[in-house]
């Protein structure tokens, strides 16, 4: 079943899944755009061979159109509490400590402790408060034990704006 934190491969390299969402009724995976080259690429998901839809390079997000018969758990969003411990949760890992210290209309600045701190492949996994996803991990700065995250706010949104997909 793909959902939140599952993982899917691009170029040989394990990706995360951020979120499931329908658009238009049909099923779409949410992931970060930064780690394809465009729309068009190939990447796996439970064997299956997909292309990226839909790139949207404002908010570092692709979207995969998935087949309508494949099974799927659409995600639950909630709204990020500031200064509140969230969790990142993948399919082969957990990070049990991280604060968001900061969300706007669109990011989330969320603080880490600098010994667990998210690896690049953990890009894109979801990030939850009392099991909401509450974002979407995008990059994080080691120096200062610090991440961003897509906030729950943008992902929300693409299942109402049309020219998205």
């Amino acid at each position: 079943m793909i959902k939140a934190g599952s993982s899917f491969f691009h170029n040989g390299k394990r990706c995360t899944t951020g979120a499931v969402i329908l658009l238009k009724g049909l099923p779409y995976m949410v992931t970060v755009s930064h780690i394809f080259r465009g729309e068009g690429d190939n990447l796996t998901v439970d064997g299956m061979k997909l292309v990226v839809t839909r790139i949207l390079k404002g908010y570092d997000i692709a979207l995969i159109k998935l087949p309508s018969d494949t099974a799927v758990e659409i995600t639950e969003f909630g709204s990020p509490a500031e200064l509140e411990l969230a969790v990142l949760v993948n399919d082969t890992r957990t990070i049990n400590y991280c604060r968001v210290a900061n969300s706007g209309a669109s990011l989330l600045f969320l603080g880490f402790q600098c010994h667990d701190m998210p690896d690049p492949e953990d890009s894109g996994t979801p990030v939850l408060q009392g099991e909401k996803v509450i974002g979407m991990m995008t990059s994080t700065t080691l120096d200062t034990c610090m991440g961003i995250a897509v906030s729950s706010k943008i992902l929300r949104s693409l299942q109402k704006i049309k020219n998205y997909y």
